[in-house]
């Protein structure tokens, strides 16, 4: 990553801070829009190149396992694509709280699941974000893979994105602690605007 995109640490920390603004937003949208309490846990946020990305997912995906992924693209000020990925446990006990009975847990019902939690958080979280940091943003309408390897993962992410925000949450509901992850693939103009907007911030405390 370019010097003049890397974050460093107290911009890190600001963006920390207003991320778990951001994601209080999401937490209440998903009690109103599904009629349950959930929490989302306070997001854990790293900042990664390309590689790192590759490596990070090679590290932290389930290889015996298959991942739901959605997609959507994002322009605007902030302008890019996001993933949102679970991995198939965790979308399973997702399903169970939005009252799919056993025979329901199957490919399809489970896909319109992880696309309305996803959309909930994905929207909701970002909307808030460029909000606090006075950005504009627009989402595309979101698409959804299940991917069963690694392999599949790298062929089907945006290359072309060379730096990568991730997001890393629990999803909790009364009975499950489910799993899943936002990422933020931002294009340079987008890293440099939130660089921007983070040290305005800083200088205002």
């Amino acid at each position: 990553m370019s010097d003049h995109l890397t974050l460093n640490e107290d911009e890190r920390d600001c963006l920390q801070e207003l991320m778990n603004i951001s994601y209080g937003s999401a937490t209440a949208a998903i009690a109103e829009i599904i009629d349950k309490f959930a929490t989302l846990s306070i997001p854990n946020i790293k900042t990664a190149t390309l590689d790192e990305f590759k490596d990070y997912l090679q590290v932290k995906l389930d290889h015996s396992s298959s991942h739901y992924v959605t997609n959507q693209l994002i322009n605007g000020t902030i302008s890019g694509e996001t993933m949102f990925v679970i991995d198939g446990e965790s979308t399973v006990n997702l399903g169970s709280e939005f009252d799919l009975e056993e025979d329901e847990l199957v490919e399809d019902e489970l896909k319109d699941v992880v696309l309305e939690i996803s959309n909930i958080i994905t929207a909701t979280t970002l909307s808030k974000f460029s909000e606090l940091i006075d950005a504009s943003i627009t989402f595309s309408p979101p698409s959804i893979k299940i991917l069963h390897s690694i392999e599949e993962f790298h062929e089907h992410y945006a290359n072309e994105y060379s730096h990568i925000i991730i997001i890393s949450t629990d999803i909790k509901f009364e009975d499950q602690h489910i799993n899943g992850e936002l990422l933020i693939l931002s294009k340079d103009e987008s890293i440099l605007y939130m660089k921007n907007a983070l040290n305005r911030l800083l200088e205002e405390f």
